[in-house]
């Protein structure tokens, strides 16, 4: 169940960065609202989750989901760059997240 709550608070955290973004091109008032409840989301979701399981690898996963998943919104929604770089740094995240999980 903790590892259901950290997938379902990297999802917040990309909604999060999504509504940030929205935020910032066009202040719409509604935006705000969402980002902070998505942020609030996320960081109540990783706290269940961190009671059980170990912060470090949490966290890891966590963040790797942020990242990885507001660069893809940013190349799907937004139309930034998918350079061949961006996209093998995006892989050495997902790579280095699933190698803690796996030593851990």
């Amino acid at each position: 169940m903790e590892w259901l709550y950290v997938i379902v608070s990297g999802f917040c955290e990309v909604m999060f960065v999504n509504y940030m973004n929205v935020w910032q091109l066009k202040r719409k008032k509604l935006a705000i609202v969402k980002m902070c409840m998505a942020f609030g989301m996320s960081l109540f979701l990783l706290h269940l989750a961190i009671r059980v399981l170990p912060m470090s690898v949490t966290y890891a996963v966590w963040t790797g989901m942020g990242a990885v998943g507001g660069v893809g919104i940013s190349i799907i929604k937004y139309g930034e760059s998918a350079d061949w770089r961006r996209l093998i740094c995006i892989a050495m995240i997902i790579f280095a997240v699933v190698g803690l999980k796996l030593t851990a």
